[in-house]
């Protein structure tokens, strides 16, 4: 068993793990293995000895397996852990590799050119026989481990049919498995690509009526562009003065190629009862919106993800609750195991501090808010000398104290959407005791050591009830809510404190915290129980 491990040194923990899927997966033959492991159990090494485990068991078409992870830094870190001594490949999409033959483009969009280049020309040669991209994902193909992400493998499942089925898979950060499968199946149409497309978008819309405008005026017409924009790419020879001609065709071309598939697996996978259809006003300069997204995605989970491979390991710090887990992804709980495993790290190294200075919830946010400002400087004056993460939960909440602390204002980085990887960079390479103030980081973001110190929950961060989608879940299914809530409470606190001899102090300041924690205690992990100061 040690052999199949890729380290010379096994933790206790990851031992038990190792033990729980063998019985999983070879003396009980289940085909699911849900593994619940907090920061520091070792998770991408468990899922290289599951694939190892599973290496040769069954025909060599179907050996080997993938790795699915959400984010791409998550996938660089496979490849760079164990890309050495597990021969660990990686893909990502096309748009991701440079072409070799024009300087400054993807091969995605020099290969989608390639039809009109001559097969006598340069441009040709390089990119059917030298492109990077081509050549990475033959090895891929042709590898026994190989990660990549949701969205790449999903749309080269479904509709490219390279990547074909595998012995195994694993899927990293499990817990957002459901929202990627929404992600690849919910449409978006918006009245600025219409009008790029030459097409009127509607008025008010019942959810049928905007149904029946896809399905019979909008799908036709965006389809018929495509097959006009594939004819004019046909004009092009390959040519180097083209070049950006060229790059803006392929690129259009590109995106109304997804978009289309994307309204055909809509059309396709429709059933009024199962979707959310919002007809979104315009703000600023954005224009009006339509979406249509589905409620409960797991009677898509096997056909688009499980049905890839003969074993799956889904792995998280944060499942919680395991029926629920599998309710939401369609996984029968006879066909699955499911093992939880705490985090090894020392509970005097994670204290939380809870120390409600008032309610958080709509009703009460503006009067509370000062009571806020005043909370977070005293917080900021206890840790001077030290990196921080203040979690705001909305940008009301960040723009508020951006607005009014006046105590080490000048430590705060502060981002939009548009440049959040920048505001953690510039975090990250600063030599002064900088405090990031995020609406956005609970997951995804390492803040090991001196990165961060202390971190602060401002709010208890709900899902939106003002999004119909939410709403319909709650009525769905009624755990979901506080389900929702506890996972992103765990992953915003698991950002500080990555490693035995990391430490970091959190600080959660809603008053709400109190109701919530005592009511959906059981959604906590026992070490979070033992990690709670106040209460």
């Amino acid at each position: 068993m040690t052999s199949l491990f890729p380290y010379p040194e096994i933790r206790d923990q990851q031992k038990i793990a190792m033990k729980f899927m063998e019985e999983t997966f070879v003396n009980k033959n289940k085909k699911f293995c849900i593994i619940e492991a907090g920061t520091g159990v070792g998770k991408s090494a468990l899922g290289i000895y599951a694939a190892n485990l599973l290496q040769n068991s069954v025909s060599d078409k179907q050996d080997g397996g993938y790795f699915l992870t959400t984010q791409k830094i998550l996938q660089n870190q496979y490849v760079e852990d164990f890309s050495n001594n597990q021969n660990m490949l990686s893909l990502k999409s096309s748009s991701n590799y440079s072409c070799s033959y024009y300087k400054g483009s993807s091969c995605g969009e020099s290969l989608r050119i390639l039809k009109s280049a001559s097969k006598d020309s340069a441009f040709w040669r390089c990119c059917a026989i030298n492109c990077h991209y081509k050549k990475e994902k033959e090895k891929f193909i042709n590898g026994k481990k190989g990660v990549t992400n949701f969205s790449y493998f999903l749309a080269e499942t479904v509709y490219a049919g390279k990547l074909k089925p595998r012995n195994f898979l694993v899927i990293d950060e499990a817990h957002n498995t459901p929202e990627e499968l929404s992600k690849f199946i919910e449409v978006t149409i918006s009245e600025r690509f219409c009008k790029s497309q030459n097409i009127n978008f509607p008025e008010q819309l019942t959810q049928l009526q905007a149904f029946k405008w896809i399905e019979e005026k909008y799908y036709p017409h965006v389809r018929n562009r495509l097959k006009h924009m594939e004819g004019m790419l046909e004009k092009y020879s390959g040519l180097k003065e083209k070049i950006k001609e060229i790059q803006k065709a392929s690129n259009n071309f590109d995106l109304l190629d997804k978009h289309v598939c994307k309204v055909k697996r809509f059309l396709d996978r429709y059933e009024k009862d199962n979707w959310v259809f919002n007809l979104l006003p315009g703000e600023g300069r954005s224009m009006r919106k339509l979406e249509f997204k589905p409620i409960d995605v797991s009677k898509y989970a096997h056909e688009y993800l499980f049905d890839r491979s003969n074993k799956v390991l889904l792995m998280s710090a944060t499942i919680l609750d395991r029926d629920a887990f599998c309710e939401l992804l369609g996984i029968p709980l006879k066909d699955c195991e499911f093992l939880s495993l705490p985090s090894p790290f020392p509970v005097d190294n994670k204290p939380i501090i809870t120390a409600g200075i008032g309610k958080m919830s709509a009703q009460y946010i503006d009067k509370t808010l000062p009571n806020l400002v005043s909370a977070v400087e005293s917080i900021i004056s206890e840790h001077s000398n030290q990196k921080g993460i203040i979690h705001c939960h909305s940008y009301k909440i960040a723009h508020f104290l951006r607005k009014n602390i006046r105590a080490g204002k000048s430590r705060l980085i502060f981002h939009t959407s548009e440049d959040r990887d920048e505001a953690l960079e510039r975090h990250k390479n600063s030599n002064k005791p900088t405090i990031l103030l995020s609406p956005s980081m609970t997951e995804g973001v390492d803040l090991r050591d001196d990165l961060s110190r202390f971190q602060v929950i401002c709010k208890i961060p709900y899902p939106y009830l003002g999004d119909k989608l939410i709403r319909k879940k709650m009525n769905k299914w009624k755990w979901w809510y506080p389900l929702q809530t506890a996972k992103t409470i765990i992953q915003s606190i698991g950002r500080s404190v990555r490693s035995k001899d990391d430490y970091a102090t959190t600080y959660i300041l809603d008053e709400d915290w109190n109701r919530f924690y005592r009511i959906n205690k059981n959604l906590f992990p026992e070490d979070f129980h033992e990690s709670v100061k106040g209460n």
